[in-house]
């Protein structure tokens, strides 16, 4: 009897501490939320323009104007399916569009934090739900980008979403698929595919490691082709767009410049390109490469220059990783909200301050940012692999979509703004990294 009483105890306690946890995950995500729409109501317009926010807002003034087949330039030339679901929003509201636009993002982001870290708390690592809701909600960077004109936070909250959904399904049933729970990540994918189309190879192997768990081939089978059918129908839409437009298949035609940019003999591969580009002779009569071309004569230089891209892929590594200011910073994050209130910033504003952040010592700093942010992440990774076999699963989804956006990077430039849509999966990884190392060191 008695320890049928201390049972009972031992589970009413349970239930009521995972009460207590779910109302932090209400709490800290509706707080980041009221915190940034005062800040929304402090800010000219409602938003701050993101690193491409000026095309984007072109790309929606040319389907003002002309509808779905526009022949603004930016509407080709960079993926059209941001300002396709900005047009609506501004055929609405053209004065208040930047109000919609950061009302939206950041409470699809808020609920997108919630959801994700309800699903962790009923995981073997369910002590990091709180922690990954706290740094994903007041993470200046990642938070505040949702009140940007950019694809960043949106496409971070897609990729929570569709984690969680995996997290979810997974443990109603190991080794068993929902067919709605599938249909419904794939749709997340393809809502980031539409703004960011590389998240086309993330969605398709984070489907295919999906699948890979399952113990049905033909379960895993009727996932892939659900999933692929759902995330095809995003770039189909820009694909056809662009068909009408410009007669030409393609979902944006930017991608063989972006190569070329981190491409070549003397440049490191960031945006602040150095010396002359791969070079690419058009096929005549034409006097200037297509797209297509530029793409395959990287792809050739990189393959015929191996050293040379091994040194690029290290300084592209760096450029990813970089902190967002100090002496190593390499990127398109100029506008990050943070740089306003950045520390290092503050510093550098005098002569002996600016020779502190941007001498040895800085460097140094950096150096070791950059270091320690990764060292986190993969001690992170192996630790949440060794809880259990679930959670081997679930740490590999998180890492994927890291990994090969890093992979990416290496492919085409160096940007620290690239990992920004990755960051709340890295940010759960580095948490558990650090809480690792505090348990082995600390014995706490």
């Amino acid at each position: 009897m008695a320890n049928k009483a201390k049972s009972k105890k031992s589970v009413a306690r349970r239930v009521k501490s995972g009460k207590e946890v779910q109302k932090y995950l209400i709490a800290l995500p509706v707080i980041a939320l009221a915190i940034k729409f005062t800040i929304m109501g402090n800010i000219q317009a409602g938003a701050w323009y993101g690193a491409d926010g000026e095309n984007y807002m072109m790309g929606v003034n040319g389907l003002l104007k002309e509808g779905f087949f526009s022949t603004e330039p930016k509407l080709s030339y960079w993926p059209a399916g941001y300002p396709l679901l900005i047009w609506p929003l501004a055929k609405l509201t053209v004065t208040n569009v930047f109000y919609l636009i950061s009302f939206l993002q950041t409470v699809f982001f808020a609920y997108a934090t919630y959801f994700f870290t309800l699903q962790i708390k009923k995981t073997n690592f369910a002590y990091l739900a709180v922690v990954a809701s706290f740094l994903i909600s007041f993470n200046p960077t990642l938070s505040l980008s949702s009140l940007a004109v950019g694809y960043e936070a949106p496409i971070a909250a897609c990729l929570m979403l569709a984690v969680g959904l995996v997290i979810k399904n997974h443990n109603s049933v190991e080794g068993i698929f929902s067919l709605k729970a599938s249909a419904f990540a794939a749709a997340w994918f393809g809502l980031a595919i539409f703004m960011q189309p590389r998240f086309l190879l993330i969605g398709l192997l984070f489907m295919v490691l999906w699948a890979l768990k399952i113990n049905s081939k033909k379960s895993s089978a009727l996932l892939l082709a659900v999933s692929i059918g759902v995330m095809a129908i995003t770039p189909a839409i820009m694909i056809y767009r662009n068909m009408k437009v410009i007669d030409q298949a393609t979902i944006s035609t930017n991608l063989g410049v972006t190569m070329a940019i981190g491409a070549g003999d003397e440049t490191q591969g960031g945006y602040q390109r150095s010396g002359p580009e791969v070079p690419c002779p058009p096929t005549p009569p034409a006097t200037s490469a297509t797209d297509n071309e530029k793409v395959k004569c990287v792809v050739k230089w990189y393959l015929t220059n191996p050293i040379k891209t091994v040194k690029l892929a290290f300084f592209k590594s760096q450029f990813f990783w970089s902190p967002w200011s100090g002496p190593l910073v390499n990127g398109t994050m100029a506008r990050n909200p943070w740089l306003k209130i950045a520390p290092t910033q503050q510093i550098a504003k005098n002569a002996d301050g600016n020779k502190l952040v941007y001498g040895n010592i800085g460097k140094l700093i950096s150096h070791g940012w950059i270091i320690g942010q990764i060292a986190l992440l993969f001690i992170g990774y192996r630790h949440l692999r060794r809880l259990g076999r679930p959670e081997k699963f679930y740490s590999d989804l998180m890492a994927l979509p890291i990994v090969l956006s890093w992979l990416i990077s290496l492919g085409t430039i160096g940007d620290h703004r690239f990992r920004v849509p990755t960051m709340a999966l890295s940010l759960l990884l580095q948490a558990a990294g650090f809480l690792a190392l505090k348990k082995k060191f600390l014995k706490v």
